[in-house]
This record gives structure tokens, C-alpha cells and sequence, in this order.
């Protein structure tokens, strides 16, 4: 296919940016590779790469290459045909009755059934393939499509992995002496039964059309990882009780401000990977500095030096705690983060994160206004939500009213949940 020239820098420009939002999760430091050979390749990604989700998520590209083909382009010789050619086949036939159980729930509900079916994605089916050692370096795809109009389910396959994928995933990371679980997935996957012993795990995500190149690049090192968790991974059962998602006509919110990380820091519960977490192939140690205020704004300056041996870049990110006067809060909020330039072994880089007090306000039903009350706000500097130390307090001395609002909602048929006792943060 002949490409423009506009459309070759866009394709370059987005294999140079797309490792930036790759996570490393776990690593053993096997990875990445030096040079390209022989890999054994499984997983449903492995040929049916996911660029990006469904819905408003997605967009029509010229081309497009899998986890396999890049792969096979970067030099690497798949050990594993036989077994990516058998999932081709079980796929298929997964499609195909899943495909006719969605015609026969139209036939029998008629337009419920096609709201129904709309956006309904088939649950990876299970099998089960010889799997023998084929190689020293094994890489396992998992992907999950998800977006608009296409909700996750609670099910085997679906935001669970299935009973085949826990098996052959286990399985693998003791048969090679290398192994590395990529995730090929816009949203969390409940990686539970594996985590503890799967020794690498990259969050690949869906970074767009240059996906399997820019993932080549990772694995030969030519390219590097440097995003951070945007969501907290965790089993199933560990997140908020009280959320309800995916109602067809109404939804109740009950868990309040009790989202993501704010639940699972309020109450103490250790997830399997903290909002704002991802490693790197490098470490870092940040030294606050000045911390001054110019109005409502704040400006804090941190240093931030490179004290591994390989180049990396950094996400330097700023908590508030709140304090709870008459006002229900969580342990802490995310007020400011930045992201290094491409620091070198020994380099350090003076970074400033910024936050308007305005913005922490809550919402007070009782005045209906947006509120700061009173006390002392304490700032919390680390790279993930979990991995802070205190670095300064902000004294608010009276409540203060940021903005007046008129109530037009009306009241909601039941109470914001909240945890009967919050965690409290020790100021170190």
C-alpha cells in the first residue's frame, strides 16, 4: 500500500509516542530482548490485535499490523504456528454460534432483543491446545475489546479471565525460562489467579494502528514503557460494592465519591496494581523543593533524578488529604502530576506541579455551594497513590464558599454510600 508522506510521519510519530502509555507492571528484568529470535507466541491478541475500542473508541485505518506480523517483520521467528492456527479455528467456530444465539434473541424479543444484543461481545471461548516448550522466550497476548456501547461483564472471558487462559498462562511462565503477559486492553482485567506468579506484565493497552510495531519495539528495548495506571486493577469482588453499572434505563450512583482509588485508599484494601503505578527499566528518586502559593494557585518544585543505570522517564504525582470537617472525604485526592523528559543514569530534571485550591472543593448540599472547609490540607508527593510521602500542609483557616449554585435537580431516592470508617494517612 503507498502511503503519503503526511501518512508516513503520522504512523512514525505514533510508534515514538504509543510506549509512552505502556505500563510495566511486573518485571523480573528478563525483558527487553537483545536481539530478535525465536519466540513462542499464544494468546487471542496474538493475531486478533486490538487497536483501539468499539464505538466512538475506534477509527478506520489504511493498514494494520498484529502482534505477529510486527513481530515476524522485526526478525522474530514464531515457534508456535501450529497453535495460533488452532485458536484461528476454535475462534471461528465460537463466532459463528455466537453470532446465531444473538439472531435468535432478536427473532424472539424483536427490538429489546436488538437493543440487547447491540454491543455484545463474545466471551473468549475455551479449548484446550498442546502446549509444549518451543524456545527459551514465550510471549502471551491477552486481549478484551471494550467501549462504546460495549459494557465489560462479570464474566469467565470477559472482565475475568477464562478457565483456559489461567491454565495455559500458568503453564507457560514455568515451562520458560523467559516469559512476559502482555495486555492488549482498554479497561481492567481481572488478573487475580495469575499475578502472583507471572514474573513480567506489560499493559500494552490499545495504543492505535502502529500497536504491534511499537510493542516490537518495547521487546527489543529500542523503545521503553513509561505510562502510569490510570485505574486500579483489582480481583472482582475488591472494588466498591455499591456500584451499579450497565443498567438499560437508570443507573444509581450509591458509591458517591467513592471511586477507584478513593475506595480502596479510604478503606484500607491493597490492590493488585494502585492508580498511578507503572515500573519502569530504571529507578528514581524525587527531593521536594520550594513550595509557594500566587493567589489560589499553588506551585510546588520537585527534583527528580535518575538513579538507575538505563535512561527512563518519570510521572511525579501530587495527593491533597482534605480534611473531613462537617463534609464526608476520601483519605486523599490527585492534585497535579508531570512527566519527566528522557532523563539519563545520574540526570536530574527540576519539574513544578501546579493546583488550584478551587479545584479541591466538594459540593455542600446543605448550602448548595462548592466549599473549602476549614483546616489543614496536607500534601502527599510519590509516583503512584499508594508510594507517598508527606511534603507540606496548606492551613485554610474558615470555610470558604468558591461557588454558589441553584438547585435544579432535585433529591435523589437514596443516600451516597460511605465507609463507616476512613483510613487516615499518617503525616511522616
Amino acid at each position: 500500500m503507498n502511503l503519503t508522506g503526511y501518512e508516513k510521519e503520522h504512523r512514525d510519530l505514533l510508534r515514538k509516542i504509543a510506549p509512552e502509555c505502556m505500563v510495566l507492571l511486573k518485571s523480573d528484568g528478563s525483558f527487553p530482548l537483545g536481539k530478535a529470535g525465536d519466540i513462542a507466541l499464544y494468546g487471542n491478541g496474538a493475531r486478533y490485535t486490538i487497536k483501539g475500542g468499539t464505538g466512538s473508541g475506534d477509527v478506520n485505518v489504511r493498514s494494520l499490523s498484529t502482534v505477529e506480523e510486527a513481530l515476524k517483520n522485526a526478525g522474530f521467528t514464531v515457534t508456535t504456528v501450529g497453535w495460533l492456527d488452532a485458536y484461528d479455528k476454535c475462534r471461528k467456530e465460537a463466532e459463528e454460534i455466537f453470532q446465531n444465539n444473538k439472531r435468535e434473541v432478536v427473532a424472539q424479543k424483536g427490538i429489546a432483543g436488538l437493543f440487547e444484543s447491540f454491543g455484545a461481545v463474545m466471551p473468549e471461548p475455551e479449548y484446550e491446545f498442546p502446549i509444549l516448550k518451543e524456545g527459551d522466550t514465550a510471549v502471551y497476548i491477552l486481549a478484551r475489546i471494550s467501549g462504546e456501547g460495549s459494557d465489560r461483564q462479570d464474566i469467565k472471558g470477559d472482565f475475568r479471565l477464562s478457565d483456559t487462559e489461567i491454565r495455559d498462562i500458568q503453564k507457560i511462565n514455568s515451562l520458560y525460562d523467559k516469559f512476559l503477559l502482555v495486555l492488549n486492553v482498554g479497561g481492567v482485567v481481572d488478573l487475580s489467579p495469575v499475578v502472583a506468579a507471572v514474573r513480567n506484565i506489560l499493559l500494552l493497552s490499545q495504543p492505535g494502528m502502529m500497536v504491534g510495531e511499537s510493542f516490537a519495539d518495547v521487546l527489543l528495548g529500542k523503545a521503553y514503557p513509561s505510562g502510569k495506571l490510570s485505574s486500579t486493577w483489582a480481583a472482582y469482588e475488591d472494588y466498591c460494592p455499591k456500584g451499579v453499572f450497565g443498567g438499560l434505563d437508570d443507573n444509581r450512583y450509591r458509591e458517591g465519591i467513592y471511586v477507584g482509588y478513593r475506595y480502596f485508599d479510604s478503606i484500607g484494601k491493597e490492590p493488585l496494581f494502585p492508580f498511578g503505578f507503572g515500573m519502569g527499566y530504571t529507578s528514581f528518586a524525587l527531593t521536594p523543593g520550594e513550595l509557594k502559593a500566587e493567589g489560589s494557585r499553588i506551585f510546588f518544585l520537585v527534583h527528580v533524578e535518575n538513579i538507575g543505570k538505563t535512561a527512563g522517564k518519570e510521572v511525579v504525582q501530587l495527593y491533597i488529604a482534605i480534611p473531613e470537617g462537617r463534609l464526608n472525604q476520601p483519605t486523599k485526592v490527585l492534585a497535579a502530576f508531570c512527566k519527566t523528559r528522557e532523563l539519563l543514569e545520574e540526570e536530574g530534571q527540576d519539574v513544578e506541579l501546579c493546583f488550584d485550591v478551587k479545584d479541591l472543593a466538594s459540593y455542600d448540599e446543605r448550602t448548595k455551594s462548592a466549599v473549602l472547609e476549614a483546616g489543614d490540607y496536607t500534601l502527599w508527593l510519590g509516583t503512584d497513590s499508594r508510594n507517598v510521602e508527606v511534603c507540606g500542609i496548606i492551613c485554610i483557616s474558615e470555610m470558604v464558599i468558591v461557588k454558589k449554585f441553584i438547585d435544579a435537580g432535585g433529591k435523589p431516592d437514596f443516600e451516597d454510600w460511605k465507609p463507616e470508617e476512613s483510613v487516615k494517612m499518617e503525616v511522616r
